[in-house]
């Protein structure tokens, strides 16, 4: 799929759904914006058309590409791998983007995890003398509370490797 600046005329809700779209898109994304977060939302892998015609790829997202261009031109030709060196922190700024496009997808999955917990409250409220049918909403309320608690376990630990 590819895409020329697809946020330009989009309002929020627009954007926001395509995003949650090319976020699950299963096939190759070619994506040209000037759009930081989209970019960083949609995408997992971060190319740069340099101005001297080269193409980079750029591990660190638009981060690395912004160092980059306020290093100048020197910083793009060193070619020269030492401890503490723009590759390692481009790397470990990978590891954060990363962490936080886990998150968002957490934050989603969390979101429609609590909004059934609360329809299965109100369905408890609801049928509050089927004894049989609460029987059955509780242990689907225990399952969905279970995958919460998961879901916010793996939310704190994204949450950890995004601020390291």
């Amino acid at each position: 799929l590819l895409l020329d600046e697809p946020t330009n005329d989009l309002d929020i809700e627009t954007l926001t759904v395509v995003e949650d779209f090319l976020d699950r898109w299963p096939g190759t994304l070619v994506v040209v914006s000037h759009d930081r977060y989209f970019l960083e939302r949609v995408c997992d892998t971060i190319w740069a058309l340099l101005g001297d015609g080269s193409i980079v790829m750029l591990p660190g997202g638009v981060d690395d590409y912004l160092r980059r261009r306020a290093a100048g031109a020197e910083t793009t030709r060193r070619t020269t791998k030492q401890p503490g060196s723009p590759t390692e922190t481009a790397s470990s700024a990978a590891v954060r983007r990363a962490a936080r496009k886990e998150l968002a997808k957490l934050d989603r999955q969390l979101s429609k995890v609590n909004a059934s917990i609360e329809a299965l409250h109100a369905e408890m409220v609801a049928h509050a003398s089927d004894f049989e049918r609460l029987g059955t909403l509780g242990t689907e309320l225990n399952g969905r509370t279970a995958d919460r608690d998961v879901l916010e376990v793996a939310w704190l630990e994204a949450a950890e490797r995004a601020d390291s």
